[in-house]
């Protein structure tokens, strides 16, 4: 009986090497949309906490601003596809922001940089006020 010993990757035919490596990426990309999920939920449930505790946003209050963050998430995917979403939330920052910008440094305190910086979009990745 031979032994069944695994040959290194090195070794292998390169169509065996691309499926493996197709279905690896597949793997990683369900996880990360997985992990994406999760994220959301646990983070619409941590703002309606915020909401509710600091503004007193009740159930029905609670109910219509996840409506509205469906309907946005909703047009965000789709600005996700047409690599415009950055660009419009930056736009939508500086419109409601106006005095000194987004606090984009709440989050980098938080988490860490989340964008890479850029010279156009001054003081929205910087966490600097204008």
């Amino acid at each position: 009986m031979k032994a069944n010993i695994p040959r290194p990757w090195q070794a292998l035919p390169p169509a065996q090497r691309k499926s493996i490596e197709e279905y690896a990426l597949k793997i990683a990309r369900e996880q990360n949309e997985k992990d994406g999920r999760i994220m959301l939920d646990l983070y619409i449930k941590m703002v309606c906490v915020t909401l509710h505790d600091a503004f007193g946003f009740g159930e029905k209050r609670l109910t219509m601003f996840i409506g509205n963050h469906r309907r946005l998430f909703k047009r965000q995917c789709r600005m996700v596809q047409d690599n415009t979403q950055i660009e419009y939330l930056n736009q939508r920052m500086a419109e409601i922001f106006k005095k000194n910008g987004f606090p984009q440094h709440f989050f980098e305190e938080m988490l860490g940089a989340v964008e890479a910086p850029s010279g156009d979009q001054k003081g929205a990745t910087d966490g600097k006020a204008d």
